[in-house]
């Protein structure tokens, strides 16, 4: 079990110890009189057979926590889940929310690596959470690293685009993307990825080959995120003449480059993966230290997929070797997982950012290396435009209140079928999309180069307090609907605005409460204008 599930364990099992010390009386006499938890499991199944689903839950939930108290954790799970999945069925969302984060708990117990992560999930996709933050310039700067190329505040924003026949045209040069793409996408952008191999028997050199890139890179003060990818095994890396000369080439570029070496080397599905972490992490310093002394203009990413989410710490290779953290991270839709079962997509693409960030924004600027959101069913090829369009819209406007930590985000600007599996991610192939990219790097958080900064920030307002004054709010909403319609903000009752889009800002004048408490209620509807959540913070205005 890795560190991350026994954080997991512990704190998800200290909540299941909690709802078993404060348990209900009948929950407590049945502990006192050592009941038969089969026969309770019985009744629990024959109500549920009845549709007497509030009988069944009260079961399930009064001998969870007795097997858990024999040990037996893989039925002390499958009780959690049972109770969740009826609380589900009657709408009740919040507590569904917290069985099956008991499952979760449950499973690490067990050791079931696997089901606690997928556990997990089915809370996340249906659990409601607002936070709230203000818009404050002091706030600018507050994560921040000093490392090279880094932005105090805001994120550079990149592409892959080569692959986009509407902004590059290779064989001719009538097009070309760093040129073209600002074009379609109304904005310039501060790079673009590429990806090259490394491999020493050919004698493959990036930097040699891509000259005329790095010219027009050059010419247009754009930085290059370069994927190294040792498609041949890790054996080939050695600190030799190939790697040295390697090195030496990016340094005479002369552009920032972002060198983000064997990428997602944490998920199977890559030549270079090794279930060996140190096999790996010897390699990346190897490269890393010969960067390091040849290129200063190099910087070093170290890249793993976001999933799976348990090993990830396990190939770090180390504070000093690494310069950035990034992550491979990509939304496309699968309502196969639905916990409510009616085949809908109820995750958060931010939120995906939670486990590297939470891990690593501390000590390293954060990067989102490569990722994008399909307007396509990736299985059954359906129209997903809508729910894409609304994905990206609600990501970027979110990040900068929830990870101000991360200070770059690449969109892979391509469509790839692999396996039956259609992702499609390009832009100019989706006017929604497309539309939803151009508003969301609007944001004048968004940088076009690097050296730039943004005086544009937020900070939660966690400590219940606001300054009198007129006031700009913003919220992360998300609740069990995938696609909200609007949000309304009422103050001690009274409706003071109605907005339509995320990060659902709003200004209010607060003065007149100077030295009193409000309670300030967020109310979330659905694309139907139908209410799913709502929550209220008291605040007190200084």
């Amino acid at each position: 079990m890795t560190r991350w599930m026994v954080r997991v364990c512990f704190s998800l099992a200290a909540a299941a110890l909690l709802w078993t010390t404060t348990a209900s009386p009948q929950a407590e006499a049945a502990l006192a009189a050592k009941v038969n938890v089969w026969r309770v499991y019985g009744e629990a199944n024959k109500a549920k057979g009845k549709n007497d689903y509030k009988t069944a839950i009260a079961k399930y939930l009064q001998i969870a926590p007795l097997f858990a108290e024999k040990k037996d954790y893989n039925n002390a799970a499958l009780m959690y889940n049972n109770a969740g999945d009826l609380q589900s069925k009657l709408g009740l969302y919040d507590d569904a929310v917290a069985s099956w984060d008991l499952e979760a708990a449950a499973w690490a117990m067990g050791g079931k690596t696997q089901e606690s992560i997928a556990a997990k999930r089915k809370a996340d996709w249906i659990r409601s959470r607002f936070e709230l933050f203000v818009q404050d310039g002091s706030a600018a700067g507050s994560v921040y690293h000093g490392v090279k190329y880094e932005p105090k505040n805001g994120a550079l924003i990149g592409a892959y685009a080569e692959n986009d026949p509407a902004v590059h045209a290779s064989k001719n040069g009538e097009k070309f993307y760093m040129t073209d793409f600002p074009e379609l996408t109304g904005k310039k952008h501060a790079m673009y990825l590429l990806y090259t191999v490394y491999d020493r028997d050919a004698g493959t050199n990036f930097f040699e080959s891509y000259k005329r890139h790095i010219e027009i890179a050059k010419r247009e003060n754009v930085a290059l995120e370069v994927a190294l990818q040792p498609s041949k095994g890790l054996d080939q890396v050695e600190d030799d003449g190939y790697l040295r000369e390697l090195a030496r080439s990016a340094k005479e570029a002369g552009i920032p480059i972002f060198l983000r070496f064997a990428n997602e080397m944490n998920g199977d599905w890559v030549e270079w993966y090794s279930p060996d972490p140190a096999t790996y992490i010897e390699k990346f310093r190897v490269v890393a230290k010969a960067f390091h002394e040849e290129a200063p203009n190099v910087v070093m990413v170290w890249s793993p997929n976001y999933f799976p989410p348990d090993n990830i710490e396990k190939y770090y290779p180390g504070d000093d070797a690494v310069d950035w953290v990034g992550v491979s991270m990509y939304q496309t839709f699968n309502g196969s997982l639905d916990p409510l079962k009616k085949s809908v997509d109820r995750s958060s693409y931010v939120e995906k950012f939670d486990r590297i960030y939470k891990l690593y924004a501390k000590k390293k600027p954060i990067m989102l290396s490569e990722g994008a959101v399909s307007y396509t069913d990736p299985v059954m090829h359906t129209d997903r435009n809508a729910w894409a369009a609304y994905q990206t819209r609600v990501f970027y406007e979110s990040l900068p209140l929830l990870y101000p930590g991360v200070k770059a985000v690449v969109w892979f600007d391509a469509t790839k079928k692999e396996r039956g599996r259609l992702n499609s991610y390009t832009l100019s192939a989706s006017s929604e999309l497309l539309g939803a990219y151009k508003q969301s790097i609007g944001n004048p958080y968004y940088l076009s180069a690097v050296g730039e900064e943004s005086v544009a920030a937020f900070k939660p307002l966690a400590s219940g307090t606001i300054t009198a004054g007129r006031q700009t709010i913003a919220a992360y909403i998300k609740t069990v609907s995938p696609i909200l319609g609007k949000a309304e903000y009422w103050v001690n009752g009274k409706k003071a605005a109605t907005v339509t889009s995320a990060p659902w800002k709003f200004d209010y004048d607060f003065t007149s409460f100077k030295g009193k408490t409000v309670d300030l209620t967020v109310k979330a509807f659905d694309d139907k204008g139908v209410i799913v959540s709502s929550k209220t913070d008291k605040l007190t205005v200084r």
